[in-house]
């Protein structure tokens, strides 16, 4: 063929081809070429060979065609893992973990291990009871298909009150009883508060009577007054709540009761001896000689003296009357001596005065006995008592008086009550932490509160952690070992409102026996291996995987593994590196391989001592387990790992926090350079950045500089992973533990708990024909990051580790990454906006009605985090253009 007819022919075909990779790809194409290339060159170099002109059967069923595809098929396959190769050369492009590892590891970055969970447990006991440290404990979780080990931090000293209990809000009581109120407490017994005391006093239907105080005048000499009236109640219902009784009366006192309030239970009532006697009396006339010669008839006098230490003979009765001496009408064998009378009765100052003063007293009897008395013209049997004092106590009313019709005589058939106001209380969020809540019970049951961690669990789900700082002093009641109530105080006020502490319907309940558990199982010691003086660098594989690392705050790395090396019965100590570590101290490493082997690792007789020589003497404890995190599984409980006698349940109320996963080769990735570039200090704001998303179960983290009361604060913004947010206070602890030890130190760290703000994205797209909808609509999914597609958390556009905090977003910007994917001929953004903060559960929120707003642009502040849930994307699909009418 001419040369000047060359110009007009192309041959596309390239082969081998060469790697051209432009910078900043996710991936690099490093193949020469796939099955098809390689098969099309072989044939070609066939087809150019005279020799071989006569071969011109291409088709697989000729030997040589085959055994020529079968070199394609491992050409393909060669090269296949040649770009694979290459690409995790680099740490960019490698997608293996164990590629990361080593690649970081050229920096001196080691990928974290697994980090074992910690969680606070209940228990419930019938009797006291002494947990030990290391108590094996087990749960089941929602996040872990086989159950996760623990085992306690402490010791614990288990009360069986403090099992599961409730705190009660204060009392305050009014200073009267008030009128048309139908309940009341029963304070005292005969001035006794126990509750056997208490319980037997009354019953429903029992009368009771509410005394005044004696007027002043009949304790000294004093102008008459009136004095109130008894009330008379009847008892409805009495029950019992706490210590308190409740007692409720058919009848409402008519009027206030000042405190203190005297009550007495009613028997019978009687009435003076001569009430009933005719009011006139007839007297027979006689003349010189004896001879009745008419009548005279007299009236009928009732009235008696009441002044001490005189025989009234000023009545008709057939006796006189001393100030003691209460004549009762017929025989009452019932009123015996040591028994009480509720006497009432109207008096006058003398015969002169019209004006009647009321009178109500309490007297014991101190004697009784029956007889015949007249009184007037009525006679008749009659109980005579004699009263211990009488009805006035002094000598400055002489001509004092009262009608015996005027008496009434109640007999007093049990002991002095004590009543007050029903307990009132209020309502609202606590004040103060200072005497915030009560426990009921004794001394002795509220001694072991003092310095104990109480969890409260609300009704609707909300739990809190409350420290007592009450000291055992708090709680001494000498001999009186009678329940009460017990204030008690904390480090912070409760958070919840003070009526979900009734002590009726108290929606909030309390587990005191709380005890700190650390992941991971105690395994038995082992032999590691046998020591060799003469070898360097002596290492041996822990026998079970996955060791135990618990978080150290401060540490670098902060993980620490839970492993005792001991060689030939010394402990060793375990170091983070034998660089600068002299010829003979006695220390060890330990390392993680890429498959989780733990590794330990001695020194050379330079950079730590080396092993001495023995069989089976370099032996070891330790634990095993790790990534214990989130709630219990439904319908499963925790329980012990060996029997403990008197221990009946074991609670798991909270969440398992703290655990992780080894190190993902992601987070690595982005770690490494950060954490090389930091040399182990925090210097810039990167490095918090950085250490912050070392941390288990943080998701994202921001720094930034601002004001804290007019001085410079480091802020610190940080947001958990889902279920996590419980592990805050860990986190704030360890990074402030960073900035003491790694840090400046110099200013106030501000850390702040960030939140997702879930975005609502409406969208349209049209996709190519050929391809399968379902397939592009997934991979629009996976570019946009939902918040359940793990997978894509790293690269998609609301990824949650891709973004930022405080990062808006643009309609435009969604719209260009929609229409990179592959199969997408165009999208259009039809409705975009931020959903209210604070919600946790998208996938609950209905979405807004048609047509939904577009926002151009969200933005969101430094304390969120825009996220997508699938709920809250509606993606519709458009036909696709016709492209056969344009061609």
């Amino acid at each position: 063929m001419a040369d000047e007819c060359r110009a007009f022919i192309s041959d596309p075909f390239v082969f081998p081809r060469q790697p051209d990779n432009r910078p900043a790809l996710p991936a690099i194409d490093y193949r020469i070429g796939d099955y098809a290339s390689f098969r099309e060159r072989l044939l070609r170099d066939i087809d150019a060979a005279v020799e071989l002109a006569a071969w011109t059967h291409r088709d697989a069923d000729d030997p040589g065609i085959a055994l020529l595809e079968g070199a394609a098929l491992l050409g393909d396959v060669l090269s296949f893992y040649q770009q694979r190769y290459a690409n995790e050369c680099f740490l960019r492009t490698a997608r293996w973990r164990e590629s990361v590892a080593a690649l970081v590891r050229l920096l001196g970055y080691r990928l974290a291990p697994g980090i074992a969970g910690r969680a606070t447990f209940a228990l419930e006991v019938r009797r006291r009871l002494s947990v030990p440290a290391g108590f094996a404990l087990k749960a089941e979780l929602d996040a872990l298909a086989d159950p996760a080990e623990f085992q306690t931090a402490v010791e614990l000293l288990a009360e069986p009150q403090l099992s599961r209990f409730h705190l009660y809000r204060a009392r305050h009581y009014a200073t009267a009883l008030a009128a048309g109120v139908a309940r009341c407490e029963l304070a005292a017994v005969d001035g006794a508060s126990d509750a056997a005391s208490l319980d037997a006093a009354l019953r429903p239907g029992d009368r009771i009577v509410l005394i005044p105080p004696e007027p002043a005048w009949t304790l000294s000499a004093v102008a008459l007054g009136p004095q109130s009236a008894p009330q008379l109640l009847k008892v409805k219902a009495v029950r019992r709540v706490l210590e308190r009784r409740i007692v409720e009366f058919d009848n409402p006192p008519p009027a206030d009761w000042p405190l203190p309030v005297l009550a007495y239970r009613l028997g019978r009532s009687f009435r003076h001896f001569g009430h009933a006697a005719p009011p006139t009396r007839s007297v027979s006339r006689k003349d010189a000689a004896g001879v009745i010669t008419g009548a005279y008839e007299y009236a009928t006098d009732y009235e008696r003296h009441l002044k001490p230490n005189h025989a009234c003979g000023l009545t008709d009765c057939s006796i006189t009357l001393p100030a003691t001496l209460l004549p009762l009408d017929g025989e009452v064998p019932e009123l015996v001596a040591g028994s009480r009378v509720l006497v009432e009765t109207l008096v006058r100052e003398d015969a002169d005065s019209d004006v009647h003063y009321p009178l109500a007293a309490v007297r014991r009897i101190s004697a009784a006995r029956f007889g015949t008395l007249g009184f007037g013209t009525l006679n008749g049997s009659a109980t005579l008592l004699t009263l211990t004092q009488p009805l006035l106590r002094h000598d400055g009313f002489p001509d004092l008086r009262a009608d015996v019709r005027d008496f009434r005589i109640q007999d007093i058939s049990g002991p002095a009550l004590q009543l007050r106001p029903c307990a009132e209380f209020d309502d609202g969020a606590f004040a103060s932490a200072e005497a915030a809540l009560y426990f009921f019970g004794s001394a002795a049951e509220a001694a072991p509160l003092a310095a104990r961690s109480l969890l409260l669990l609300h009704a609707d789900g909300r739990q809190a952690a409350l420290a007592c700082t009450n000291v055992p002093a708090d709680f001494s009641a000498g001999a009186d070992e009678a329940p009460r109530l017990w204030p008690l105080s904390f480090a912070s006020p409760p958070p919840f409102p003070r009526e979900d502490f009734d002590e009726t319907q108290p929606h909030v309940e309390v587990l005191g026996n709380l005890v700190e558990a650390t992941q991971g199982r105690a395994e038995a010691e082992v032999a590691l291996g046998n020591g060799d003086g003469r070898a360097r660098f002596q290492t041996f594989r822990v026998p079970k995987t996955p060791l135990t690392y618990l978080l150290a705050a401060g540490a670098t790395p902060p993980q620490r593994p839970q492993l005792e090396v001991r060689v030939d019965g010394r402990l060793w100590t375990q170091v983070e590196s034998l660089f600068g570590r002299g010829p003979l101290e006695e220390v060890y490493l330990v390392r993680e391989d890429s498959d989780g082997n733990s590794w330990v690792q001695f020194g050379d007789g330079e950079t730590g001592a080396r092993l001495p020589s023995g069989v089976g003497n370099v032996r070891a404890r330790y634990r095993s387990g790790n990534g214990a995190h989130g709630v219990l599984k439904t319908g499963t409980t925790p329980s012990a790992g060996q029997r403990l006698d008197g221990l009946d349940k074991v609670l798991l109320p909270g969440v398992v926090g703290g655990g992780a996963e080894p190190e993902a080769a992601e987070r690595a990735r982005s770690n490494a350079p950060g954490r090389v570039q930091g040399l182990g200090r925090l210097v810039s704001l990167a490095d918090y950045e950085t250490e912050l998303r070392s941390l288990p179960g943080v998701t994202a983290a921001r720094a930034s500089w601002g004001l804290a009361d007019g001085v410079p604060a480091l802020t610190l913004q940080v947001l958990l992973a889902a279920g996590r947010e419980a592990e805050f206070a860990q986190v704030r602890a360890s990074i402030a533990q960073y900035q003491h030890c790694r840090g400046p130190d110099r200013y106030p760290t501000l850390v702040q708990q960030a939140r997702l703000r879930y975005v609502q994205l409406d969208l349209r797209w049209a996709g190519d024909a050929r391809l399968d909808a379902a397939d592009i609509e997934a991979r629009i999914r996976s570019a946009l990051g939902l918040a359940d597609d793990e997978a894509s958390a790293y690269s998609g556009l609301f990824g949650l580790y891709r973004r930022r905090l405080g990062e808006g977003e643009y309609a435009s910007r969604i719209e260009g990454c929609v229409q990179q994917v592959a199969g997408v001929l165009w999208c259009r953004v039809l409705a975009l906006g931020l959903l209210a903060a604070g919600i946790d559960a998208p996938a609950a929120v209905p979405l807004p009605a048609s047509p939904r707003p577009l926002a151009e642009r969200l933005s969101c502040t430094d304390t969120e985090l825009l996220a997508l849930h699938p709920a809250q994307l509606v993606l519709l699909q458009a036909p696709a253009p016709n492209l056969e009418v344009c061609a």
